[in-house]
């Protein structure tokens, strides 16, 4: 009886070592940016931070007037158009102080597929003046 367990495992073995292998799933890119971030618009409250990535992600942009302590938070909806690889994120910052400069990083996280992020340097921008 061990001579026959012996060969159905060896059998059993070598089949499955001849098996064609399976075909790998391509690997989902980590979310990175790829234009931008770009500052499109200010006004003496507000400001609109714009990029765009190369994979659906979060929109967050941290920010301050402290280019060393970036601790407000903004953020959009998750950006993942089905139609295109590119996402284009947008988000507007509200309350700010007029005529002010302030500093902000964009972050684009939880890629689609694959969990990743992707920060950027920090930018700058300066809020206009009350007329």
């Amino acid at each position: 009886m061990k001579l026959f367990t012996i060969v159905v495992l060896a059998a059993a073995l070598a089949a499955s070592a001849t098996a064609a292998p399976k075909k790998q799933e391509p690997k989902a890119q980590a979310v990175k940016i790829t234009n931008g971030p770009r500052v499109e618009g200010t006004g003496p409250t507000w400001a609109v931070i714009a990029w765009t990535t190369n994979t659906g992600g979060s929109s967050v942009i941290h920010y301050g007037t402290d280019a060393n302590n970036l601790g407000q938070t903004a953020k959009s909806a998750y950006a993942d158009n089905e139609k295109t690889k590119a996402q284009n994120h947008r988000v507007h910052l509200k309350n700010l102080k007029p005529n002010t400069k302030d500093f902000f990083q964009v972050d684009s996280g939880q890629g689609e597929g694959t969990g990743t992020d992707a920060k950027s340097s920090v930018g700058e921008f300066t809020t206009k003046g009350h007329k």
